[in-house]
């Protein structure tokens, strides 16, 4: 029987040939095809349809962990439909003169398709150094991302053309899924402007255009250092603003539930200025959100108060704060747990819904429904870069001052931890568990003690990521 996926509208178009059970290295071979579609026909022959019954379509959701029948009709239909509930992968093979509702063993698949319907997200950030070098760094986030398909480019005026951004490597993957790319430029023109564009296309063809201006000083007042120099911590208006001074409180950094988002631009026309999207919905105020740091979770759920035989158990979920819902699974055994995978960083709210043989009313929950639970998926490590260590006796005692800059979008109030570790020493003693994120931190030392020591600095978000840096004393 010949399986294929044909073109019609926005869906794949691959043949491929079934020919019996395929062996683990075919089944590594089935190419993956991707499609913003998600509604999918699968046209099929028989070879021999007169000693064919009925023609099976076998569906995994789970890269095939289980394998369930999605359709049974007969050779003369020619074409199966296939409509996906969500984005993600889902395998296919088929089988002939199958019974109702049996499965065969070690099932493989004969064709894998891969729905994305949603944009690359983009997390544009642009600054000034200190000798007016404009430095950009971003993060691309789709699971059908790929290098060659994302571009950043620099407008040095307004009425100029858009010009390649020069960039430190080539985009690399951060993770699965998340490509990071950073690069400098240095303006040798004179102008008050500058706009940054990164356009991003994942393989189902969704596009994404984020912008950044960034404002000049006039070219006499730009620094011409290759270098940044030292910044003096004593002066100022008021020296050491937002320090804390040892011991800092050291109440444990609260996990709460509000909500970060990155902002990223539609695409205007060259005539236009670049307009922002409006922010993504957030869950209800009083919503109690988890964090989680890795992609994969299991879910319990309680069937006790269920009346009747429960047929099903479905998992639908939310992006957009319960203003539309999806479902994202089917726990075929129904029995508590059950296996979540999530592809991409984001807020989600789920619904568990329990079909019974009585039930009169659809499942799907309506937009506006409450979720059951709220979870932020947050694998991304903060970005954390030490500074120098000086010291001060300003306030009548030995100080030292310890400097970071650390940003994530996910930070609790006090994100930051440090140790510190004489020299000869394994272990690491406490100075502060909960420290905000100010970027200074005060510790009083005790008069005549050593200074050879080593600091431990940690930036710790909600969700349990970990950046470390370990800086030496001078």
């Amino acid at each position: 029987m010949r399986l294929a996926a044909k073109q019609i509208g926005l869906l794949v178009l691959a043949t491929i040939l079934v020919s019996g059970n395929l062996n683990a290295q075919q089944a590594e071979s089935a190419k993956l095809y991707t499609t913003r579609s998600r509604l999918i026909t699968l046209p099929y022959t028989t070879p021999n349809p007169g000693a064919t019954t009925n023609v099976t379509l076998l569906l995994s959701m789970n890269y095939g962990k289980t394998w369930k029948q999605h359709v049974q009709q007969t050779p003369a239909q020619k074409q199966f439909y296939f409509k996906a509930h969500r984005d993600g992968e889902f395998w296919f093979c088929t089988r002939t003169n199958l019974q109702k509702n049996v499965v065969p063993l070690d099932l493989e698949p004969e064709m894998r398709i891969y729905v994305d319907t949603k944009q690359p997200r983009i997390q544009l950030r642009a600054e000034l150094s200190a000798n007016s070098d404009i430095v950009m760094h971003c993060h691309v986030s789709d699971p059908t991302i790929t290098p060659q398909n994302v571009i950043a480019e620099f407008q040095p005026t307004p009425e100029a053309s858009w010009q390649a951004f020069p960039l430190e490597s080539p985009a690399t993957f951060l993770r699965p899924g998340v490509l990071q790319l950073s690069g400098r430029w240095s303006p040798n023109i004179d102008t008050r402007v500058v706009t940054l564009r990164v356009r991003a296309t994942d393989g189902a063809k969704n596009s994404s255009v984020a912008y950044r201006e960034v404002f000049l000083p006039p070219l006499n007042l730009r620094r011409t250092e290759a270098y940044k120099p030292i910044r003096n911590p004593y002066t100022g208006p008021v020296p050491h603003e937002g320090a804390v001074r040892w011991p800092a409180d050291t109440g444990p950094d609260l996990q709460t539930s509000e909500d970060i988002h990155s902002v990223t631009t539609q695409t205007p026309s060259d005539d236009q200025p670049p307009m922002q999207e409006p922010p993504l919905a957030k869950p209800p105020a009083n919503a109690r959100v988890h964090q989680l740091n890795q992609t994969r979770f299991r879910l319990n759920y309680d069937l006790k108060n269920e009346s009747g035989n429960v047929t099903e158990v479905q998992l639908w979920a939310t992006e957009d704060g319960g203003q539309s819902w999806v479902q994202w699974g089917i726990d075929a055994d129904k029995q508590s747990p059950l296996e979540v995978e999530m592809e991409r960083d984001g807020i989600y709210g789920f619904k568990t819904v329990v079909k019974t043989p009585n039930a009169t009313t659809a499942v799907q929950p309506l937009p506006g429904t409450l979720a059951d639970l709220w979870l932020q998926v947050d694998t991304t490590k903060p970005q954390l870069t030490p500074g120098a260590i000086t010291h001060s006796n300003d306030a009548g005692i030995p100080e030292a001052l310890i400097r970071w800059e650390a940003t994530d979008s996910n930070f609790g109030p006090r994100p930051i931890r440090l140790h510190y570790q004489s020299d000869g020493e394994d272990s690491w003693h406490e100075i502060s568990l909960a420290v905000p994120n100010t970027g200074i931190y005060r510790w009083s030392l005790v008069p005549g003690s050593s200074t050879a020591w080593r600091v431990k600095i940690e930036a710790v978000d909600k969700a349990g990521n970990i950046s470390t840096r370990i800086v030496s004393s001078p």
